[in-house]
């Protein structure tokens, strides 16, 4: 079970994503078609589940990145 220390909401030219920080070091990163849906499963992440599920492999050759921008997700309403 990996405890999650914090979650943020990230936007490039390439969509949204969310990345998930443990606790014990490491992280996740999670892309998805629209804000919508990333902030959902940033809300679910925010709420700690059990088990992370499993992220896609990344592509053997490197990109370049542009720099993300990061959003604060708020989680009342």
């Amino acid at each position: 079970m990996a405890e999650i220390e914090h979650v943020v909401l990230l936007h490039d030219r390439r969509g949204w994503s969310v990345k998930v920080v443990l606790s014990e070091g490491g992280s996740r990163r999670y892309r998805y078609g629209s804000e919508a849906q990333a902030r959902f499963f940033a809300a679910v992440f925010q709420l700690g589940p059990r088990v992370l599920p499993p992220t896609p492999r990344a592509n053997a050759r490197k990109r370049k990145r542009a720099p993300a921008a990061t959003l604060p997700v708020d989680l009342t309403g």
